[in-house]
């Protein structure tokens, strides 16, 4: 396996600051059930369940650290947080395409798998790699949340061509001729060539 291109997640001041003011609002909220369930008599376990959930979820979010990884055959992403250390890899050619975030819940894919593989304290804009899972003729999607360098979607290009940082409807476009060639048993490239082909003729 040769490694092409390496780089980790960075950490940007004001969204350290951001970060650190959704704690302390988190801790305020805290503070403020607990005078509330005093005044009640019993604990609002239903409160701080949530406070608590959304405090470890941010803090995690923030202090998770990141290295995206392109070998020669594979992306690899390297989770290190202070809960554990996970290790995500996606084969090139699993890879539907990348395209910009948007705050739009509705899509014509449905994601089997989300994962966010960013950190919070990390200013640079979110991307959304589609890839998929193929098992025998049945398809199922994934989606990456990520935050690179331009180098990185550069180097990655080289081996999802015409797919990285391209509008949503293409990704989609390519993931749904990647299920339809998956039921009829043939190559996805050979037919997504052919489909385009046939378009501009």
């Amino acid at each position: 396996m040769n490694i092409l291109y390496s780089e980790q997640s960075q950490r940007t001041r004001s969204a350290e600051l951001l970060v650190l003011l959704f704690v302390v609002l988190l801790i305020g909220a805290m503070i403020f059930t607990t005078f509330r369930s005093l005044n009640v008599g019993h604990l609002l376990l239903a409160e701080y369940f949530i406070e608590l959930a959304a405090l470890v979820v941010i803090v995690k979010q923030a202090v998770s650290r990141y290295t995206y990884t392109l070998t020669d055959t594979e992306f690899i992403i390297e989770e290190n947080s202070f809960f554990r250390k996970r290790t995500f890899s996606v084969k090139y050619e699993d890879i539907d395409g990348i395209y910009a975030y948007n705050r739009d819940f509705l899509t014509n894919l449905r994601y089997r798998y989300k994962y966010r593989k960013c950190s919070t304290s990390d200013d640079r804009p979110i991307w959304f790699m589609v890839y998929s899972i193929t098992k025998g003729k049945k398809v199922q999607y994934g989606r990456v949340m990520l935050k690179a360098d331009d180098a990185f979607y550069e180097t990655l290009e080289q081996f999802v061509p015409n797919r990285v940082r391209v509008p949503e409807a293409d990704v989609i476009f390519y993931a749904t001729v990647r299920a339809d060639a998956a039921k009829q048993g043939i190559d996805v490239k050979e037919y997504y060539e052919s489909l385009i082909n046939s378009v501009e003729e």
